[in-house]
């Protein structure tokens, strides 16, 4: 172990996401895991200031630059481009999804609050590693906790220089506060509310609707199944292949949550489909989702409708719409083998996917 160099002014900065502890502690860890990976991930690419990263430490990230103190208009702009970046990453995220799991559905509610704070620190290299010492880099994290009634905000313990023609964004009101920490006593800081910043955040336009070709294949079947759980199964691929007839397995990004925009490419034993899951439409006690596939160009675009719906508290109804693209073929009526084929994969799966269901444990 030895020493990098000796206590250098250095900024600390913590990006650190609000309701983590709530939302991690919903039963779908692995979405909810997922989730916040995602957002760490956002966070690293908007650091515009370009800072070092000392750590990630589940919910922040613990940034520092050595050297001079930033000015204020610099600094204001980083926080409000990490800030306005997650925000709009969240909001993609409940437009597109597919998944309506506890942790998926409340993903929206996570915000972001920030520590800023201008210290002295050491660096000592342990193994490969290097670590910031020092009481600021104590407090900077002790800062983390704090009186502030709110659960997104921007604590600075130093006043930063304004510009002399710089213009206070009209999101901006500074306000004093104080907290008491063990060891440290009475911290002063000026803390700012960025909800304000959230009317910054870019409004998303509505996906497309998949066009309705009259006269669809179509085939449905009761499950005695809730309906959220029902719709659990059905946009699961990794089980897609224990009830759709004919289908051998589906190759997709399984590092991914699916949402709208998401591929897979449906593996049968003579050929193979790719689908894109094109939208979702979810009203009280029923679900609509498709999946469009361009891969037989004579049929394209064909999609697949689910229709999901709540007949009673543990009872549900899966509706298959399947709407192709007529030719030729339709005009004349010979596309009857294709439709009664349809028919027969649309009926099968259904009757598969209701025995699978009920083989469940309860």
């Amino acid at each position: 172990m030895g020493a990098i160099n000796n206590l250098r002014p250095t900024l600390f900065f913590i990006p650190d996401i609000s309701g983590f502890t709530t939302f991690i502690n919903k039963v779908e860890i692995n979405h909810s895991t997922h989730i916040i990976t995602e957002l760490l991930e956002i966070i690293l690419s908007a650091n515009v200031l370009e800072l070092e990263v000392s750590e990630i430490e589940g919910d922040a990230v613990f940034f520092y630059r050595i050297g001079e103190e930033p000015g204020f208009e610099e600094f204001a702009r980083q926080v409000e481009v990490m800030f306005l970046k997650f925000h709009q990453h969240l909001k993609f995220y409940e437009r597109d999804r597919i998944c309506q799991c506890g942790a998926c559905s409340t993903a929206n509610e996570l915000s972001l609050k920030f520590v800023y704070h201008y210290g002295i620190t050491t660096i000592r290299k342990i193994g490969i590693h290097e670590k910031l010492f020092g009481s600021d880099v104590t407090l900077t994290h002790k800062l983390l906790k704090n009186d502030v009634p709110l659960n997104e905000y921007l604590i600075m313990t130093s006043v930063l220089e304004y510009p002399k023609d710089f213009k206070k964004p009209d999101w901006m009101e500074i306000k004093e506060g104080s907290s008491i920490y063990l060891g440290i006593g009475e911290v002063s800081f000026n803390f700012i509310s960025l909800a304000p910043l959230k009317h910054k955040v870019a409004e998303l336009t509505p996906r497309t609707q998949f066009h309705r070709y009259g006269n669809p294949v179509s085939a449905s079947r009761e499950m005695k199944i809730p309906l959220k759980e029902l719709h659990g199964i059905v946009t699961d691929f990794s089980l897609r292949p224990k009830w759709i007839f004919g289908l051998r397995f589906i190759k997709n990004n399984s590092d991914q949550l699916n949402t709208i925009g998401s591929k897979h490419l449906c593996v049968m034993p003579t050929t193979s489909m790719e689908f894109v899951i094109t939208s979702q439409h979810i009203e009280e006690g029923i679900i609509e989702y498709v999946e469009q596939s361009k891969s037989i160009k004579w049929l394209a675009p064909l999609n697949v409708v689910f229709v999901l719906k709540k007949i009673s508290g543990d009872t549900s109804g899966v509706e298959i719409h399947i709407h192709y693209k007529k030719n030729w073929l339709s005009k004349l009526h010979l596309d009857f083998p294709l439709r009664l084929m349809m028919v027969m994969v649309a009926g099968v799966s259904l009757l598969k996917l209701k025995r699978y269901i009920s083989r469940i444990p309860a």
